[in-house]
C-alpha cells in the first residue's frame, strides 16, 4: 500500500499543478476587454461559427477550435480566449514528459514553476500569442519521445496552425540541436529507443496529423477556407525579417528581468555549473537560451512575448541549481530554518523600502534615507550568509539562502502573476505587445443598452453606423447588434439610431442627434518614460498614457426626455 502511494504522489502533485495552472489562466478571463490585436483573430473565428465569410490568418487551429465554441455557444470574451488558456495549462505536462532525462522530481517542481509564472500566464490569457505554438510543439516533441504518435502527430498540426510562433520556435530548436551536436561531436543527448515497428509507428503519426489538419483546420467543416491559414504562419515569419521593429530593443531584456529575474540570475548559475562539470543537458540548454535569446533581439518582428523560448530553458537551469545545492542536513536543520526566515524578512523589508522610494511625492531628504535603508538590508544579507557560512559551514547558509529565495521567488512569481495578467481588479500595462492600446468599452457598451432599453417597444433593434472609426475591436463589441455598418464618413441623408464617430469629427447631421464623448482606448507612452518611472512600473505596472475618445450620437427622438415629451 506504501508503494502504490508513493507511486501515486508524483502523479497527484502533477494535477495538482495543472489545476493550479488552470486557476489562474481561467479566473476573470472574460472580464477585460478584447484589445485590436485579440479581436482581429476572434473575428474569424465569429465568422468561422456562423459559417460567413472571412479573410482566415494563420491561426488557423484557434480559429478551429474556438469557430466550434461559438457555434454550439455564445460568443464572449471568455470563450474567445479560452483555447489560449487551457493550452497554457497544458504546459505543466511537457516536464513530464521528459522526466526520464531531466529527473522526476525536478520535472515535478519545474511544472508547477510553470503553473504560476507570469510570462507564462499571462500570455496564456492573451490571443494571438505564441503560447498555443510553444506548448504544442513541446507536446509533440515529448509524445514523440515517450513513442506515442497519434497524440503526437496530433499537437504538431496543432502546433502548426498556431501562428507564427511555430517557426521561431522551430528555428530556435534546430539551431539549438546543430550547436550542441557540433559541440558534443555527434553525442545524442536523449536516448530515443527504436519503435518496434517503425513504419507503423510514422503511419499514425501521419495520419493524425492530416487528420487533426483536416478536422481543426475547416474549423470542423464549419468553414473550409480556414484551410488556408495552415502555412499563412510561415509567410507571417518570414516577412517579421523585413519588418520594421516592433518594440524598442530594451524592453525584450527589460521583460526578462522584470518576469523572470530569479530564472536569470540562477539560470546563469546554472549555465556556468554545466560548463564546468559538462553536463550534457545543461549545456544544451545553455545554447537553447542564448539562441533564443539572440534571435528574438535580432529578428526584425521579435517581441517581448516570444520570451517563453527563453525563459523554459533558464526555468529548467534554476531547478537544476536548486536540486544541486539544496542539501539540509539534519543536525543543522534549526539554524537553517532560521536563516530562511532571516533571508525573508530582510526581503520583504527591501521590498518596502524600495515601494516608498518610487513614491513621487518623496521629500529628497527622505529619499536619501531610504537609499540608504536599501544599502544597508543587502549588507545585513550579505553579511549574515558570510557569518553563517563560516560560524557553522556552508552547508547550513547555502540551503538557508536558497530556501529563503524560493520563498520569496514563489511569493514573487505568484504576486505577479496575479497583478499583471487581469486576475486582478486594477489593469495594469504589460511589456508582451507594448504598442497594443487598452481598451475600455464598458461605458460605451452601458450606453448602447440604455438606449436600446429605452427604444424596445415596438421599434426592434436600433441601427448603428460607425464613421471613420474601424477597430477591429469595436466590431468586436458590436458583434452581436443585428444592425451595424462601418463606413468611411456619415452620409448627411441617413439618420441612424445610434452614430459613432471619432472626437475630431463632427457629422453635418448632427443637429438632429445629441453627442457623448467616451475613452476608447489609452495608448501607452513607453519612450516618454523616465529611469524614475521604469522603476516605478516594476511595482504599480503603471505607465504614461494617450486617450483616444470617441462620441457615440444618439438620435434626439431616442432620448428619454423626447419619448416623455411626446
Amino acid at each position: 500500500m506504501k508503494n502504490s502511494q508513493e507511486t501515486d504522489l508524483p502523479l497527484y502533485l502533477l494535477f495538482g499543478a495543472f489545476a493550479l495552472a488552470l486557476a489562474l489562466r481561467l479566473i476573470r478571463l472574460g472580464v477585460l476587454p478584447l484589445g485590436d490585436l485579440e479581436a482581429s483573430i476572434a473575428l474569424q473565428a465569429l465568422a468561422a461559427g456562423r459559417q460567413e465569410q472571412a479573410t482566415f490568418g494563420a491561426f488557423a487551429a484557434y480559429v478551429g477550435l474556438t469557430g466550434l465554441d461559438f457555434y454550439l455557444f455564445s460568443a464572449g470574451n471568455f470563450m474567445a480566449r479560452f483555447w489560449f488558456a487551457f493550452a497554457g495549462a497544458l504546459l505543466v505536462f511537457v516536464p513530464w514528459l521528459f522526466r526520464e532525462r531531466i529527473g522526476r522530481w525536478p520535472a515535478l517542481l519545474l511544472a508547477m514553476v510553470l503553473a504560476i509564472s507570469p510570462e507564462m500566464v499571462g500570455l496564456s490569457r492573451i490571443i494571438g500569442s505564441p503560447m498555443m505554438a510553444f506548448v504544442f510543439l513541446l507536446l509533440a516533441l515529448g509524445l514523440f519521445f515517450k513513442q506515442r504518435p497519434i497524440l503526437a502527430g496530433g499537437s504538431l498540426a496543432l502546433a502548426l496552425m498556431s501562428g507564427p510562433g511555430f517557426w521561431i520556435g522551430l528555428l530556435i530548436l534546430g539551431l539549438t540541436t546543430l550547436i550542441y551536436r557540433l559541440i558534443a561531436k555527434g553525442e545524442p543527448l536523449l536516448d530515443q529507443p527504436e519503435p518496434a515497428d517503425q513504419r507503423d509507428f510514422w503511419l499514425r503519426i501521419g495520419l493524425s496529423f492530416g487528420a487533426t489538419l483536416l478536422v481543426v483546420g475547416t474549423g470542423f467543416f464549419l468553414a473550409p477556407a480556414n484551410l488556408s491559414g495552415i502555412f499563412a504562419g510561415l509567410v507571417v515569419f518570414l516577412q517579421g525579417f523585413a519588418a520594421p521593429r516592433s518594440a524598442l530593443v530594451f524592453q525584450i531584456p527589460f521583460a526578462l528581468v522584470a518576469y523572470t529575474v530569479e530564472a536569470l540570475l540562477f539560470g546563469l548559475l546554472g549555465s556556468i555549473r554545466a560548463i564546468l562539470v559538462r553536463d550534457r543537458l545543461g549545456i544544451f540548454l545553455t545554447i537553447w537560451w542564448l539562441v533564443g535569446l539572440v534571435f528574438i533581439l535580432l529578428y526584425p518582428a521579435g517581441a517581448a512575448a516570444d520570451i517563453i523560448w527563453v525563459t523554459l530553458p533558464l526555468w529548467l537551469l534554476t531547478v537544476r541549481t536548486m536540486f544541486f545545492a539544496w542539501r539540509l542536513t539534519e543536525e543543522n536543520r534549526i539554524i537553517t530554518v532560521l536563516m530562511t526566515v532571516f533571508v525573508v524578512v530582510i526581503f520583504a523589508f527591501l521590498l518596502l523600502v524600495f515601494r516608498g522610494l518610487i513614491n513621487p511625492t518623496l521629500a529628497q531628504d527622505l529619499r536619501i534615507n531610504y537609499i540608504l535603508a536599501l544599502i544597508g538590508g543587502s549588507v545585513l544579507l550579505v553579511a549574515a550568509v558570510l557569518l553563517v557560512s563560516y560560524g557553522w559551514s556552508q552547508e547550513v547558509a547555502l540551503p538557508g539562502l536558497l530556501m529563503g529565495l524560493a520563498v520569496v521567488f514563489v511569493v514573487g512569481l505568484f504576486a505577479l502573476s496575479v497583478h499583471s495578467t487581469g486576475l486582478a481588479p486594477e489593469r495594469s500595462w504589460e511589456l508582451w505587445y507594448p504598442q497594443e492600446p487598452q481598451v475600455t468599452s464598458v461605458w460605451l457598451r452601458e450606453t448602447i443598452d440604455d438606449i436600446e432599453d429605452w427604444n424596445t417597444s415596438g421599434r426592434g433593434a436600433l441601427d448603428i453606423v460607425v464613421s471613420g472609426f474601424d477597430r477591429p475591436s469595436l466590431r468586436w463589441l458590436l458583434r452581436d447588434e443585428a444592425s451595424v455598418e462601418f463606413v468611411s464618413s456619415a452620409v448627411p441623408q441617413s439618420q441612424p439610431g445610434l452614430l459613432i464617430t471619432t472626437d475630431q469629427e463632427i457629422p453635418e447631421i448632427a443637429n438632429s442627434y445629441r453627442g457623448q464623448d467616451l475613452v476608447w482606448y489609452q495608448q501607452p507612452l513607453w519612450s516618454e518614460m523616465s529611469a524614475f518611472d521604469t522603476l516605478g512600473w516594476l511595482l504599480t505596472r503603471n505607465v504614461p498614457t494617450a486617450a483616444q475618445n470617441i462620441i457615440i450620437w444618439v438620435r434626439t427622438d431616442l432620448m428619454p426626455d423626447a419619448q416623455f415629451s411626446q
